[in-house]
């Protein structure tokens, strides 16, 4: 018995060699494996980045809105771009973990023409465009052939026309989208205006050299113009309040969610309108009257 014992294990082990040496090496569809996938959670930041540009907005933030979010341990850096490019093109990039600058129809352009994935979470108090001059205090004063700037980037140069046709000066061709007006697309200028094209964050310091020019509100404030003595204020229409932007992978992240709780709060309605506030003459958004 126990040679046959030994003779049925030898040739058991003979059919299975026999068999594993007929299985192609490439050949694993009969192999079954189990494997463990390990899905890390999600890191919640407490430590945020905040991109701005020169403006209002960073101390707006960091005024109305952190107070709120210092409690549940959120701490907040600043970071300060010269001009309207880099705030998103960091965000993307992921070197800001948000920024709060502009309007959603700036971000909705500028993330279709780079192919970006941001997206926009809620609508801020917003200080308007302008008309400002060193030289005449209305309208009314000013000059045949007066000298004009007016930013040069496509979406702020057809916003500028436009607070430029609703104040009287102009008229835009009724024909086109006025979203994307330029100056060829004037069918009036009353006053021969001479306009010359100057990137938004230098129009403040450009102002002298011309009669008047067309200054985004963020600037105009940073630059220490009085936004009240403005030749005229631009009244924001949909999609030119400005925004809180953020990657669109981190929407359901939870610091998203913490502003969006300060933003519709009454402590933050309450910090806005307060007189004393700096940010109490801003337009502001429509979710402040629900």
């Amino acid at each position: 018995m126990k040679r046959i014992s030994m003779l049925l294990l030898v040739l058991i082990m003979q059919i299975a060699l026999a068999a594993c040496m007929s299985v192609d090496d490439g050949d694993i569809s009969g192999i079954i494996e189990s494997a463990v996938y390990k899905i890390e959670p999600i890191e919640e930041r407490r430590s945020l980045k905040l991109g701005v540009v020169a403006g209002p907005y960073g101390d707006m933030f960091m005024e109305t809105i952190l107070p709120y979010l210092a409690p549940k341990g959120y701490t907040v850096e600043l970071v300060v771009f010269d001009d309207f490019v880099q705030p998103n093109m960091a965000l993307s990039n992921n070197e800001v973990d948000l920024n709060m600058f502009q309007h959603y129809r700036y971000l909705n352009s500028f993330k279709i023409e780079h192919d970006l994935e941001l997206s926009a979470i809620a609508e801020i108090p917003t200080v308007s465009m302008g008309v400002f001059s060193l030289r005449y205090r209305t309208l009314e004063d000013i000059a045949d052939n007066a000298a004009v700037a007016i930013p040069d980037d496509a979406t702020n140069l057809a916003r500028a026309l436009r607070v430029l046709e609703t104040a009287g000066v102009v008229t835009i061709d009724p024909q086109i989208d006025k979203s994307r007006a330029t100056v060829t697309d004037l069918t009036r200028n009353q006053k021969n205006l001479r306009f010359t094209l100057i990137p938004a964050n230098e129009l403040v310091s450009e102002l002298p050299g011309f009669d008047l020019a067309v200054i985004n509100g963020n600037f105009a404030f940073a630059g220490g113009l009085d936004i009240a003595g403005a030749l005229y204020n631009e009244v924001l229409l949909e999609g030119y309040v400005n925004i809180i932007a953020v990657r669109t992978e981190d929407l359901a992240r939870q610091f998203v969610q913490d502003i969006l709780d300060v933003i519709h709060s009454d402590d933050f309605r309450d910090a806005i309108a307060d007189d004393s506030s700096s940010f109490s003459g801003f337009q502001r958004p429509s979710h402040f009257s629900r």
